[in-house]
């Protein structure tokens, strides 16, 4: 498999798209025991390598209070364990880092804006909906302004040609 499609966050933490997931016998040589799946469309044979926890949800809109719930405990468990955790989604761009930033939130003394910092610095190309990225630090009483939202964003080092505009994150932070 080729590595620049799966990018590790932690020796315990990686994030990959639907690319980063090529073939079984590559996909095992990683030695993943638990695969959080953001969205639909991953092959079946996955259930038969890692413990393969489906929770899709839409990314644009904020993640429901129920997805952040069953994933809090659905990866704290593999988190106790140390279990490797793949977290994917379509592009490995929005969802799965977003996730990233939640777990290490969660069970690290990082942070959520240096959670935020970590996960963007070692993804490349991540660049989350302001909803989704905002809704997990409510979710981790986070409480950000406009301010460090765009500081956020602004230290993600390859910037898309159309970022967020400023609206979009005003209004990204009224949920």
């Amino acid at each position: 498999m080729n590595q620049s499609n799966i990018f590790h966050i932690k020796e315990n933490l990686s994030v990959c798209g639907f690319v980063g997931i090529a073939d079984r016998p590559s996909f095992e040589s990683y030695g993943f025991e638990a695969h959080l799946q953001c969205v639909e469309g991953f092959e079946d044979w996955l259930k038969e390598c890692v413990d393969v926890k489906r929770l899709p949800f839409d990314d644009g809109l904020p993640i429901p209070v129920d997805t952040l719930d069953e994933a809090q405990n659905w990866l704290s468990r593999h988190w106790a364990r140390r279990n490797k955790i793949l977290i994917s989604c379509a592009a490995g761009e929005s969802r799965s880092v977003t996730m990233a930033v939640f777990l290490l939130t969660l069970k690290t003394d990082v942070g959520y804006s240096l959670a935020c910092e970590e996960v963007f610095t070692k993804v490349p190309g991540a660049y989350p909906h302001p909803n989704i990225l905002v809704s997990v630090a409510n979710y981790c009483n986070a409480r950000i302004d406009f301010n460090q939202l765009k500081e956020i964003y602004s230290n993600i080092q390859i910037q898309p040609p159309f970022p967020w505009p400023d609206d979009v994150l005003i209004e990204s932070l009224k949920q």
